[in-house]
């Protein structure tokens, strides 16, 4: 598999957070509505696409140990309030293993919308139906990027369906102008280096996998159903995984780790991507990881 670094440039707003899993959704959503079938068995086979999430151009997530683990060499004692607002850090600092040079990086801004209930057989508001509710969105106000781990053979593929998605609009209120963003392959930063442990840069699925050693946020998948099985129960089954920035002992090199799994029910098969990319990252000291 090869392992390719897109640049990002927000155009708009973004209504729902741009995670690897959704953004996997969203791609093989687009490659079957063009009669594709590269994912139809996802669930059976080693993943030939694993997404991670969007991140502030040139970071990645701060990995998920205890506080105390970002203390400077010279602090006596780790200022937890101030290490809790930095959460991203550069590839270079991560693979020398200063994680204490983790920074606030401001990157984007909520912003609180109000928008209303149409009827769409009238195109109004019907009167007493009148029906404002509030709505959260993302302005991004710096690039962003991404990684995709692809097999060869498949890759100018992928590029055509995430360059596609970005065209038409990534998740929630695609359809009124939101998560529009223009795409740019860009040299993949150097990432050499021999490590037992790992990082994920989007949601996972750790379960089953006889981790010994794992350091994780839990982060529930709330998932709904679409297009021509968007009828009678939209939701599907909810799934468990562990957030962006988990970190995993391994006892051998991985290009990735997690599993897929079948969130959907007997008539509406669905599945999400519950791998990610394992960016190997630098332990100068063992002995933090048992600070409780």
């Amino acid at each position: 598999m090869e392992l390719l670094t897109l640049k990002i440039k927000p155009l708009s707003a973004f209504a729902t957070i741009p995670k690897g899993d959704t953004i996997f959704g969203q791609i093989v959503a687009y490659d079957f509505l063009s009669g594709g079938k590269i994912f139809e068995n996802y669930l059976t086979e080693k993943p030939k696409l694993i997404v991670s999430d969007m991140m502030p151009f040139g970071y990645v997530y701060k990995p998920n140990f205890p506080l105390e683990f970002f203390k400077a060499p010279h602090e006596s004692e780790a200022d937890k309030k101030e290490i809790r607002k930095r959460n991203f850090i550069t590839i270079q600092n991560i693979q020398e293993g200063n994680f204490y040079k983790c920074e606030k990086v401001d990157f984007e801004k909520k912003v609180s919308v109000i928008r209303n209930s149409i009827n769409r057989m009238t195109f109004t508001t019907d009167g007493e139906a009148f029906a404002p509710y509030g709505d959260e969105e993302r302005v991004y106000t710096r690039e962003l990027w991404m990684f995709v781990l692809v097999e060869e053979n498949i890759k100018d593929r992928v590029s055509e369906l995430i360059t596609r998605v970005g065209k038409y609009g990534f998740g929630k209120n695609a359809n009124i102008g939101k998560g529009h963003f223009k795409v740019e392959q860009i040299e993949t930063p150097k990432i050499d280096l021999n490590s037992s442990y790992y990082m994920s840069l989007s949601p996972t699925i750790l379960e089953g996998q006889g981790f010994k050693n794992v350091w994780y946020e839990p982060f529930t998948r709330f998932g709904r159903f679409g297009f021509d099985k968007g009828d009678g129960n939209v939701f599907k089954k909810t799934v468990l995984m562990a957030d962006s920035g988990a970190v995993i002992k391994s006892t051998k090199s991985i290009p990735y780790f997690g599993v897929s799994r079948n969130n959907g029910f007997d008539t509406k098969v669905s599945f999400l991507q519950g791998y990610s990319i394992a960016l190997p990252i630098k332990l100068e000291d063992e002995k933090c990881l048992n600070i409780k």
